[in-house]
């Protein structure tokens, strides 16, 4: 038993320190923040303990984010009723041979105002002509004082966010139907998703690593959208576990959104110890049924 904690602790310390990083998009939306800023420090994750076991690393904090977007400006209502679940699971779940376009965060720069406000100020044309030049390529600019305004009015009117696009890339997913569990298979350029069963009748969670959560409502307005794809709602479930004994851990965001369009985006971030062993892994899929 002690060198199996000392393998956990090992592992844990190691991956903590070098900045674990996923996507994901707030409760239900994008953020990029690194995995050490979402687990928080590395004194206070061994300092939660396993359960049963004080001052060894326990449970990781909950992930702060979910698919691109939102961040904690999402609402989230009351829970609602199981019949209300199993509605929503139906046009929100992918059919089996689902083909499913893979997506991936785009960094992008919202201009507001910022070209009046220069020109207003006598600001430099030719500078502004390369801000706005880099900012269409998806590079962030730097400030120049040449443009006429603060540093503080530069980042108020130039809105950096993160988008989802189309990878190019599809992938074909594979599930399985088992009374009411629907369970993903290990379809190619998917496999994260491998394990992970939706209870259709309740909207449990169950992951590979053997724990669970429950589903909560999630509805993302325009204003609070940041895919790039308008306003959405959906079911999301947090989930997180340790077992000493088994030497996993687990602590992982999914989310179904569907959009006006007609979309639905499947996201899953985690941050994931099997057997020792810890990864860190992001997808986001988006289908139509």
């Amino acid at each position: 038993m002690n060198a199996r904690r000392d393998i956990l602790v090992s592992t844990l310390t190691g991956g903590l320190r070098i900045g674990l990083s996923a996507l994901l998009f707030g409760q239900s939306g994008l953020g990029q923040l690194s995995g050490l800023e979402k687990l928080g420090s590395l004194e206070q994750v061994q300092g939660l303990g396993w359960p049963g076991e004080p001052g060894m690393p326990g449970a990781l904090p909950l992930l702060a984010s979910g698919p691109p977007g939102a961040g904690g400006l999402a609402s989230v209502p009351a829970m609602p009723p199981e019949s209300a679940v199993r509605a929503r699971l139906v046009t929100l779940t992918p059919l089996p041979g689902t083909l499913a376009q893979v997506m991936q965060a785009q960094p992008r720069v919202s201009v507001i105002d910022f070209q009046q406000r220069v020109a207003q100020s006598g600001g430099d044309l030719k500078v502004l002509a390369s801000v706005l030049g880099q900012a269409q390529q998806g590079n962030i600019p730097s400030y120049d004082e040449r443009l006429g305004i603060s540093r503080a009015e530069f980042q108020r009117y130039l809105i950096f966010r993160n988008t989802l696009e189309s990878s190019g890339k599809t992938v074909k997913l594979t599930l399985y139907r088992e009374g009411n569990r629907l369970t993903f298979g290990d379809a190619p350029g998917a496999g994260i998703l491998k394990g992970l069963s939706i209870d259709t009748f309740s909207g449990d969670l169950f992951t590979q690593e053997g724990f669970s959560a429950r589903p909560r409502p999630v509805q993302i307005s325009s204003a609070q959208d940041g895919t790039g794809m308008g306003a959405s709602s959906g079911l999301a479930w947090d989930v997180k576990g340790s077992n000493p004994r088994s030497q996993n851990a687990l602590q992982g965001h999914l989310s179904l959104l569907q959009f006006t369009g007609g979309q639905v985006l499947l996201s899953y971030n985690r941050v994931s110890i099997q057997k020792g062993r810890i990864s860190e892994d992001n997808l986001n899929l988006m289908f139509r049924k």
